[in-house]
C-alpha cells in the first residue's frame, strides 16, 4: 500500500507472518490526513510459508531500507511504525539511518514462550508449528481482518532470533524519539523485553504507553484507536519541532 501526500511520510512494517492488512485503518486515517504512507510487504510474506523459509532477515532488513530510501526522495522528514518483528526492523533501521521517529508496537525483542529457543534445533527437521489459537489478537473482528499464515515457519523464526540478537546490540546506537506501545497481555512477545528496550536506547526523547485490553496485534486489536490517536501526535509534535508545517 503506498500514497504520495505530503513531505511528512510514514513507513509502516507490518509483523511476522503478517501482511501489511495490519495497517489498513493506519493507512486510511494517515491518508486522509495528508501525509505520505507506504507499507511495503515484507519477503516470503502474503504468499505461503514455504517462501517465507527461504528467507534471511537482512532480506527483510533491506527491503524496508529500500523503501526508506525511495520515500526520502520525496519526503523531508519519515517516521516509522513497527509491529512486532516491524518494530524490531525500524530499531535496526533508526540505529544506522536518518528517520526523525519511531514508534514500536510489542517490538519482537523477547519471546513469551520458551519453546522458541529450540529452533536451531528443530527447524532442519520440521517445516513449521500450526498455530493453535490463531492470531494473537483479543478482539474478534480484528481476528477476522487478519490476514497471516496459520503456521510458524521454523527456519523464518530461527532468522527472526538472529536478526534480534543483532538488534539488541543496536540499541545504544538508537538516539532519536521513540514511542514504544505494548499491553501486559500480549501472549506472543513478553512486555517486559520493550520495558529493557526503554532503558537501553540512547534516546533522550522517549515514552513508554502501557495498555491493559489488547493482546499482541495492536493495531487491530481494543486499544487501536489509543495506538492509533498517539502515533499521530508523536509524529505532529516532532514534525512541528523540526520547524515544519504537518502538511507542506
Amino acid at each position: 500500500m503506498e500514497h504520495k501526500g505530503s513531505e511528512t511520510g510514514i513507513l509502516m512494517l507490518h509483523g511476522f507472518t503478517g501482511t501489511p492488512a495490519q495497517y489498513v485503518e493506519f493507512f486510511r486515517y494517515f491518508k486522509e490526513q495528508g501525509y505520505t504512507v507506504r507499507v511495503p510487504l515484507l519477503d516470503g510474506h502474503g504468499t505461503n510459508a514455504r517462501q517465507l523459509n527461504q528467507c534471511v532477515w537482512k532480506g527483510w532488513y533491506n527491503t524496508v531500507k529500500t523503501n526508506l530510501f525511495e520515500m526520502r526522495a520525496h519526503c523531508k522528514r519519515i517516521f516509522i511504525i513497527g509491529q512486532s518483528m516491524g518494530g524490531t526492523l525500524a530499531l535496526h533501521l533508526a540505529a544506522h539511518y536518518l528517520v526523525e521517529g519511531i514508534v514500536l508496537l510489542a517490538p519482537a525483542m523477547v519471546f513469551k514462550s520458551r519453546l522458541t529457543s529450540l529452533t536451531p534445533f528443530v527447524s532442519p527437521l520440521k517445516g513449521s508449528w500450526k498455530k493453535k489459537d490463531g492470531p494473537d489478537i483479543q478482539n474478534l473482528k480484528g481476528r477476522n481482518e487478519e490476514i497471516s499464515y496459520d503456521v510458524i515457519p521454523l527456519r523464518a523464526l530461527n532468522e527472526l532470533r538472529k536478526m534480534i540478537k543483532h538488534v539488541w546490540d543496536d540499541l545504544q546506537d538508537v538516539h532519536i524519539p521513540v514511542l514504544i506501545a505494548h499491553s501486559k497481555h500480549d501472549n506472543t512477545i513478553d512486555f517486559k523485553g520493550s520495558r529493557q528496550v526503554y532503558d537501553k536506547i540512547s534516546s533522550r526523547n522517549k515514552r513508554f504507553l502501557e495498555l491493559k485490553n489488547s493482546f499482541h496485534i495492536l493495531t487491530l486489536d481494543n486499544d487501536k484507536d489509543v495506538v492509533l490517536r498517539e502515533s499521530e501526535s508523536f509524529i505532529q509534535k516532532l514534525s512541528m519541532s523540526t520547524g515544519a508545517k504537518q502538511l507542506d
